[in-house]
């Protein structure tokens, strides 16, 4: 760390002396430009207002500036001019091209510096957005933004008369490079700033619109998630409320049900929610208590033609970096989601029950979905850390209905064939699944 810290203090100082170096040479140029440009307007005189040009050299000049002398400058400044012109007209370019951008952000930073914040947090950010001799954020763009006005009206017929004369060009690069040294620095660090606001402001906001959903408690300890009347944050008023306790010794869930029945939803509204956690934001839960671990998830795989990746190879690479991470020691959270449903019974139950003997490792947490029913035999084993619950549906008048209920146990409810007979498949009903 001390080797790294020596070599970045030493690069940081080299930066520092070239930005000196380049403001001499700024400054060099910004004289002989003025200059030059005092020598350019005595020809100006001489040729075109006084029309007197003996009575003016031995009056005003004695005769010690010749007319070659300016003439000499002028022809110099066409070559200066010409000079890297490309390199040069394209940083203008580029100035003038996000000037109104830059606007938008000049615009934000000054609503942000007027605003009186309350938040010692926000408060400090702030701070950040003045320098060391009190000039404000806002007002350092707005002088970058007058820079590149100036460069905007550049398209007309005085400037380029004009420019050969003063070195225009010239003028406005030494401005942007001037800005850059005095300011430019810090215009990464006022971006971030704008940014972390409106990620504040993002999650205030699901508290304002959400006034009764409760603050996350972050615990430390063994890993777990404790949840009171928790519901996925986006499915509104028709949302359905879970309690949820997962920990050890039982720190798997193994999850059965028909089709349609919440499976899925219910894992994302536990991974949606703990993500909400984690960033500082409520949650949808009249209670809400979890540990720090790294999310895990492999739901809604696709295939991928471009890379000749399959469904299902596509899961085992997930699943991969999750066994991967697991090996390291990370505290991990894992949201499996019809596990290995891309290969035959017999591969994807021994899979799954290696794969769940592997993640039942003390320090993860994990969810998984399957209509595997046998899978959930793992329960009964000596030492595991498998609990199982499922989510049912039932029937009333020839209509299905789900509840969306979490409950222990495996499932003892199918509606494949059902839902056969409602896509218009004949299915005789002494059919059974071997």
């Amino acid at each position: 760390m001390v080797p790294a810290l020596k070599k970045y203090e030493k690069g940081k100082s080299k930066y520092n002396l070239l930005l000196k170096k380049q403001q001499k040479c700024i400054d060099t140029i910004s004289r002989l430009r003025f200059v030059v440009f005092i020598l350019g307007l005595i020809v100006l005189v001489r040729m075109y207002i006084l029309k007197k040009p003996f009575l003016f050299n031995s009056i005003v000049l004695g005769m010690l500036i010749p007319n070659y002398i300016p003439v000499i400058f002028i022809l110099i400044q066409f070559i200066l001019l010409r000079i890297k012109r490309e390199d040069r007209m394209k940083n203008l370019i580029i100035a003038e091209k996000y000037n109104d951008s830059i606007k938008v952000y000049r615009n934000m930073l000054r609503l942000i510096e007027k605003y009186k914040f309350k938040s010692r947090y926000i408060m400090n950010l702030c701070k950040e957005l003045y320098s060391k001799d009190e000039l404000s954020a806002s007002k350092q763009i707005d002088t970058f933004s007058k820079i590149c006005k100036s460069i905007a009206n550049r398209r007309n017929m005085i400037y380029s008369i004009l420019n050969p004369i003063l070195m225009i060009e010239y003028h406005w690069t030494i401005s942007i490079e001037r800005w850059k040294i005095k300011s430019g620095n810090d215009f990464k660090k006022w971006i971030n700033i704008i940014a972390e606001l409106e990620a504040l402001c993002s999650i205030a906001v699901i508290k304002h619109d959400n006034p009764y959903w409760s603050m996350p408690k972050i615990i430390t300890g063994s890993s777990r998630i404790i949840a009171k009347n928790m519901g996925h944050p986006l499915l509104g008023e028709n949302r359905v409320y879970n309690d949820l306790k997962i920990e050890e010794p039982y720190p798997v869930m193994l999850i059965t049900g028909s089709n349609m029945s919440g499976k899925s939803t219910f894992m994302r509204t536990v991974g949606i929610n703990i993500v909400l956690a984690y960033a500082g934001a409520p949650v949808c839960a009249n209670g809400f208590c979890c540990t720090i671990m790294d999310i895990y998830s492999c739901m809604r795989i696709d295939d991928n033609l471009g890379q000749n990746i399959s469904s299902f190879y596509a899961e085992i690479l997930k699943i991969k970096n999750i066994v991967k991470a697991s090996k390291e020691g990370k505290k991990v959270l894992f949201l499996l989601d019809e596990i290995f449903k891309g290969t035959n019974s017999k591969d994807r139950h021994t899979g799954a029950m290696i794969l769940v003997r592997q993640l039942s490792r003390t320090g993860n947490l994990g969810f998984i979905s399957t209509h595997d029913l046998e899978l959930g035999e793992m329960a009964n084993h000596k030492n595991s850390k498998v609990k199982n619950y499922h989510f049912s549906e039932y029937y009333r008048d020839s209509m299905i209905y789900f509840d969306y209920k979490l409950k222990v146990g495996i499932s003892t409810t199918r509606n494949a064939m059902y839902l056969m007979k409602l896509a218009g498949i004949n299915v005789e009903e002494n059919n059974t699944i071997q």
